[in-house]
């Protein structure tokens, strides 16, 4: 896990995320290292970044390779949305390029934990049925009343998915399963049930469908797209979630979209990952005080209903029930207000005060908001139990129209006076590219300034050298 920010105003887009990650085997965290890379320049053409966050490898590639090489391959882009979507397209062309064990990985990581939970929820019912079976109940009678409680424990399921938002998928169309995907679901569900014959075929159909749905994995990796195209005026920011692959397709879900405009929204402040103390602060309240504020409300409403109702005398059965129908009536009614209204007001009253003071920020203030409110998490991580799952040096980078994207803080895991070749290299580069430069402005004509040429190799440069120490 980790804590990142984005803060949009007109003028440009700070961004800011820890260092912390944390190395899971299965469900175990077994080590956390708190120098992990989560904010990378996106493109060498145009002012866009990338953060990500939950998983830093796809399709068993680091994302930091992946953001590399896509940076290096791109060209320039009209609009962050246009690049947002051919990153989309470069994962998903890894993915396919990935071994078959990769994929069937990535389909397992999704299929399984619904597979465990029907066979748990399976396991429970078939307790409870052999806990009261009549004594005269003979094999027959048995095994039809085995296949009932799957099959119904089947429909509840598929209900329950039918419910789900559809996930999107790179690509046209729909998705199409292939036999390596269907015969990776079957090997799934015969390892991890076992179920009669009649309703493994069913499973597998489940199976399929949930792979369709927008319920991801915790293997999913956030990224988080932001800055300028070559045609905007003013930053746009687009998040998403990717849970691997399915059918060779890339899965994701698009999470956040926000174009920062002067008809519309001015300023946003936008927490990613573990968020609840961002949100507590810029909102006076999270997820979790609105979990437990609408709990201790309906128990105590509800309690509070039943004392009333015991202590008064009714000569009229119908008039009882009648007062109680309204009772739980005004219940729901005022639960409702709660949750749907109020919570809502509250938040919305909050981020407008904080967002009409980030509208006017200069960029300097921009980055220390962003760094502060990511420290924010980590110190609430470190004095409490736990992993310190947010935590170690925080990077910061603003990235604007005018200077495009600018390191404010960044941390380097090599001393730069004992690397002097690195140095001499990443000179060579910029003498290459403004080589590159110069050939491409004489064939234009004369220019009042620098080329994008040589602006892009500076800012190479300076990008890989870091701050000076």
């Amino acid at each position: 896990m980790t804590a990142e920010i984005a803060i949009l105003n007109k003028l440009a887009v700070a961004l800011a995320a820890d260092s912390a990650v944390t190395i899971s085997t299965g469900a175990r965290e077994e080590k956390i290292f708190d120098s992990a890379d989560k904010l990378f320049e996106l493109s060498r053409n145009d002012p866009i970044g990338i953060m990500i966050y939950n998983g830093m490898e796809f399709a068993e590639v680091p994302f930091q390779t992946i953001i590399n090489k896509f940076r290096a391959e791109c060209d320039a882009f009209r609009t962050v949305e246009n690049a947002a979507s051919r990153f989309l397209h470069y994962l998903n062309s890894t993915g396919v390029g990935a071994p078959d064990r990769v994929k069937h990985n990535q389909i397992e990581q999704v299929v399984t934990p619904l597979l465990k939970k029907f066979e748990e929820r399976r396991q429970q019912a078939m307790i409870e049925y052999f806990q009261n079976i009549p004594s005269d109940a003979v094999a027959d009678q048995i095994n039809m009343s085995i296949l009932a409680i799957s099959n119904n424990i089947l429909s509840n399921f598929k209900q329950a998915i039918d419910r789900l938002p559809d996930a999107n998928f790179v690509g046209d169309g729909p998705l199409e399963f292939d036999d390596f995907t269907v015969n990776a679901i079957r090997r799934l569900v015969a390892e991890n049930l076992g179920m009669p014959t009649d309703s493994e075929e069913q499973l597998v159909e489940l199976s399929k469908s949930y792979l369709t749905k927008g319920s991801l994995s915790s293997s999913l990796t956030g990224t988080v797209i932001t800055g300028f195209g070559s045609g905007e005026i003013f930053p746009t920011l687009i998040s998403y979630e990717i849970d691997g692959m399915a059918c060779n397709r890339l899965k994701y879900m698009k999470t956040n979209a926000v174009d920062i405009d002067r008809q519309g929204k001015r300023a946003a402040v936008i927490p990613f990952a573990q968020k609840e103390m961002v949100e507590r602060f810029l909102y006076g309240i999270d997820v979790s005080i609105q979990n437990d504020i609408s709990e201790f409300c309906v128990n105590s409403v509800n309690t509070l209903t039943e004392s009333l109702l015991s202590r008064v005398q009714f000569d009229d059965p119908s008039a009882k029930q009648e007062l109680e129908r309204e009772a739980q009536s005004a219940e729901q009614a005022f639960i409702e207000g709660l949750t749907q209204k109020s919570f809502q007001a509250i938040r919305s009253a909050q981020q407008a005060e904080i967002e009409d003071m980030v509208e006017f920020m200069p960029k300097p203030e921009l980055a220390k908001m962003a760094e502060a409110l990511v420290n924010l998490t980590s110190i609430k991580r470190k004095v409490s139990r736990g992993f310190e799952t947010v935590g170690g040096p925080i990077d910061v980078a603003v990235i604007s129209q005018s200077e495009g994207f600018i390191w404010v803080k960044r941390k380097h895991y090599f001393d730069p006076e004992l690397n002097a070749r690195y140095f001499q290299r990443a000179q060579s580069k910029q003498n290459r590219l403004q080589e590159t430069a110069h050939a491409t402005a004489s064939d234009i004509g004369p220019s009042s300034g620098p080329t994008d040429g040589q602006r892009d190799a500076e800012a190479s440069i300076e990008q890989q050298a870091g701050p000076p120490r």
